[in-house]
């Protein structure tokens, strides 16, 4: 799509945030459930909710620099990874590899 929109005069930028310290997934997260999806719902949630994931989190303010920087920075740049988090999951992406990272997220997540 950036290659496309470039033609255009369109410039595009991915935010690629890691997760954030707020009190959504024991506030306002709501999710229409269905027996088939159960087991592998709570799964993830119990991931990404962990207690030490989420101390890893970045807070709001952070990420929202990250998205004024790459709004107003004027580069030619296309990704912008946010947050701690974010940083040592692209980072360890870039180092195994596509296929072995694709592989370590499948196993995180589901076993």
């Amino acid at each position: 799509m950036a290659f496309e929109l470039k033609q255009m005069g369109i410039g595009f930028k991915l935010l690629e945030p890691g997760g954030m310290k707020t009190d959504f997934f024991t506030r306002s997260f709501d999710s229409a459930q269905h027996p088939a999806y159960g087991k592998l719902a709570e799964k993830v949630m119990s991931v990404i909710t962990d207690p030490q994931t989420m101390a890893s989190y970045s807070t709001p303010e952070q990420i929202a620099g990250v998205v004024y920087e790459a709004a107003t920075d004027g580069k030619d740049q296309l990704r912008y990874v946010a947050g701690a988090d974010a940083q040592a999951t692209y980072a360890a992406r870039l180092q195994v590899g596509e296929e072995a990272f694709r592989k370590g997220i499948e196993q995180r997540f589901f076993g």
